[in-house]
């Protein structure tokens, strides 16, 4: 789906609503999906930012025999984070657990290098750690439920489902529901 390009003003409130949705153990997706109901081994979100334009994705690995729980839930999902602001505690849940990622892994010296050219290429400067820390402290839960129209524009295409494309691709109930979350922001 389409995304925020890297260096856009609300990257920030982006990164906390992946985190929240699909970025760990702890996010929505995860608890949801797989600890709750045992319906994938594997289901997370992630961006890829590019200087232009930017990607979200969302992945699950599920049996053919639950695709569509497994749409319809992470739809349940992004339409909860639409519709009613995170609380205070899980939102504090989700930027602690982002900073702490990011200051592991800048713990390399040829992460830390990679960090230093991308920002240079991205953004012709320099952002410390502590300037990094204080942008996600400072994403709201306002940040967080508004960042959705980024991902979800109306009209996005949200039909790439690897898999049986007759199935996944072609049934009228997958297709009605990827085309609900498209317009769902």
């Amino acid at each position: 789906m389409p995304s925020l390009p890297i260096a856009h003003e609300r990257r920030f409130g982006i990164a906390v609503l992946n985190n929240l949705l699909g970025g760990g153990m702890s996010s929505r997706l995860f608890q949801n999906i797989r600890e709750k109901r045992g319906l994938a081994y594997a289901v997370f979100s992630e961006i890829t930012p590019y200087s232009d334009a930017g990607m979200f994705t969302v992945y699950a690995g599920t049996a053919k025999e639950t695709v569509d729980e497994v749409l319809d839930l992470t739809i349940a999902e992004f339409r909860s984070m639409k519709e009613s602001p995170v609380s205070e505690e899980e939102l504090l849940r989700a930027k602690n657990h982002l900073k702490g990622s990011l200051m592991l892994s800048l713990e390399s010296t040829s992460s830390r290098m990679s960090n230093l050219a991308r920002q240079e290429l991205y953004f012709g400067r320099f952002y410390s750690l502590d300037e990094i820390l204080a942008s996600i402290d400072a994403v709201t839960r306002e940040d967080v439920q508004t960042s959705g129209p980024g991902i979800f524009p109306p009209g996005a295409d949200l039909r790439h489902c690897p898999g049986p494309r007759q199935r996944l691709l072609s049934g009228p109930r997958t297709l009605g529901l990827l085309a609900q979350a498209a317009v769902l922001y």
